[in-house]
């Protein structure tokens, strides 16, 4: 599996050190959450992840990860919230959708991203297997993605 690169970047007259192997999951269910963390971890990925769309904006505004797995329904919020959270915060990384709801329900929400300027890989559905976890992060890795970063150790 091809490695995403560290690069370093200029924002305004500041530079910020880029983390491309820094990934958020935003879920409800903790043993999705799990499951990826596991699996992105056994690659080499450092990995935050979030029960809430609200704390895990928080933590976006000060760490940029280049790869976001986002489900479709949260408690007290919703894969729409998000990805308008991440407008407003100009996100320039990737997002993953993923749901156990209905196919046709993911590829409207992917619409509604790609309208508000979210870059998103092709939806998935649930349950995720540690294969097709495995499967998202080498179609990233190919791709070219633009510079994303934390400013913040964690």
């Amino acid at each position: 599996m091809s490695r995403l690169s560290d690069n370093v970047i200029t924002a305004s007259t500041t530079e910020v050190a880029t983390d491309s192997q820094f990934v958020v999951i935003i879920d409800d269910d903790a043993k999705v959450r799990q499951l990826i963390t596991t699996t992105l971890a056994q690659l080499g990925f450092r990995v935050e992840s979030f029960e809430a769309a609200k704390e895990a904006l928080l933590a976006i505004e000060i760490c940029h990860p280049a790869l976001i797995f986002l489900d479709i329904a949260l408690l007290r919020s919703d894969a729409i919230d998000v990805l308008r959270g991440l407008r407003e915060r100009r996100y320039q990384g990737t997002v993953q959708l993923i749901t156990g709801l209905r196919q046709s329900l993911l590829e409207a929400i992917g619409r509604i991203g790609a309208r508000e300027g979210v870059r998103l890989l092709e939806p998935i559905r649930k349950p995720l297997s540690h294969e097709a976890i495995v499967q998202i992060v080498q179609k990233f890795a190919t791709h070219d993605h633009p510079a994303t970063g934390c400013e913040a150790e964690r």
